[in-house]
């Protein structure tokens, strides 16, 4: 195995982009990008579809040079009792993947290594997979769920689940310090590497000509428990009275976007100010990115936020809180941080950033971000963790 080419690598998906959310775990996606660039990956997924009836199924296969995907779309029937239909997800979970395991290694014989993205709920899956196929299991962690700010790592069956796998995994790689701390303090002890997240650096570019004016950008799923739009909003108010021509244009869907709509509306701030453009990707995302001077964000916490570095890498300088694993890469030279249980916190930053905006060097800012998460830069990273697992073969 001297030759890292040689390597066949199956990313196991909790998440992964489809077409009824082409954004989820696009990340995870960037991952394995960024891994078939030296190594052979195949992502093995598996998903409920509400077309399909329970004990259908069909199987998608993509090949793309070095990255092969091998998506399971399943049909499922929900039961009222709650154990009974939690179990009854899991069998059906634990079929496709053992179907599309065997799949894969007919196809394109049995893989080195098993990479696991996000433990909840494939931890127990990836680990029976890893004893079959006889290879090292590596995992990848994105989740925010550790945070004591979510809360949402809970429950005897997913700490048990958890617990179990970080155990079995050679190498944990969580995408921030900030994560990799929460994670220890649950008690998950392992042998941690982090490595980040990817960013497409080859879309998000530096804009033509330098933006005029006050154009902020906001870029989230919405979800106001976490990114705190309402917040932001509210504060954006009086923004707008010291500063008349300050624009804000918030990209984004989810649960909470009427709710959202609904408080700009009150607040006098749609079309006023405020400008909802939707769901937004690739290269129509790009562009916005490369229309905005300043990128802001509200959010209560974050593992690492893919977005930031997505408007660092268009040379945008920052306006975040100082949560999570963000102040790991924003600092004075690209951005100003604030924390967001102060009152008026953002608004206080915005004044900062407002005296500072002339110090902040676009080339510099890309360059800086690129160095450490563009594609080139986190695949070297993950060619590493792999050569260390075979060192002693």
């Amino acid at each position: 195995m001297s030759d890292s080419r040689e390597y066949h690598i199956v990313f196991l998906a909790s998440w992964y982009p489809g077409p009824a959310n082409p954004l989820l775990g696009i990340f995870i996606r960037r991952h394995a990008e960024a891994v078939a660039i030296k190594h052979k990956v195949t992502v093995l997924h598996a998903v409920s579809d509400l077309s399909m009836k329970e004990g259908e199924f069909r199987i998608v296969k993509r090949e793309e040079g070095y990255l092969r995907e091998v998506i399971l779309h399943y049909g499922k029937k929900s039961r009222r009792n709650k154990f009974f239909n939690a179990l009854a997800q899991f069998r059906l979970l634990k079929k496709h993947y053992r179907f599309g395991a065997e799949k894969i290694e007919q196809w394109y014989g049995k893989p080195d290594v098993l990479h696991l993205n996000v433990v909840f709920p494939l931890g127990t899956i990836a680990r029976r997979l890893a004893k079959f196929w006889k290879i090292p299991l590596v995992v990848t962690e994105h989740w925010t769920g550790y945070q004591p700010e979510d809360g949402r790592y809970r429950g005897f069956a997913m700490k048990r689940i958890t617990r179990k796998t970080i155990k079995k995994a050679k190498v944990i790689l969580p995408v921030s310090e900030s994560l990799k701390s929460a994670m220890l303090n649950h008690g998950l002890n392992g042998n941690y590497q982090v490595v980040p997240n990817v960013v497409n650096d080859a879309m998000f570019v530096l804009p033509e000509k330098p933006i005029e004016g006050l154009k902020m950008l906001h870029v989230s799923s919405l979800d106001d428990a976490q990114k705190n739009v309402t917040g932001l909003l509210k504060q954006f108010v009086q923004l707008k009275r010291l500063h008349p021509n300050v624009e804000l244009n918030i990209v984004g869907a989810g649960s909470d976007e009427s709710a959202i709509k609904r408080l700009s509306n009150e607040l006098g701030l749609t079309f006023r100010g405020v400008n909802f453009l939707g769901k937004l990707e690739g290269e129509a995302l790009a562009k916005v990115y490369r229309e905005a001077n300043v990128f802001v964000m509200n959010s209560r916490f974050e593992t690492q936020g893919v977005v930031i570095l997505e408007a660092l890498l268009c040379g945008i300088s920052v306006i975040v809180p100082n949560v999570g694993g963000i102040p790991e890469f924003v600092n004075s030279s690209n951005g100003v941080l604030f924390d967001p249980k102060v009152e008026n916190g953002f608004s206080q930053a915005f004044e900062i950033w407002l005296q500072q905006r002339s110090n902040f060097d676009s080339a510099s800012i890309r360059n800086n971000i690129q160095a450490r998460f563009g594609q080139a830069a986190v695949s070297a990273q993950l060619d590493q963790v792999y050569q260390n697992l075979f060192k002693q073969c």
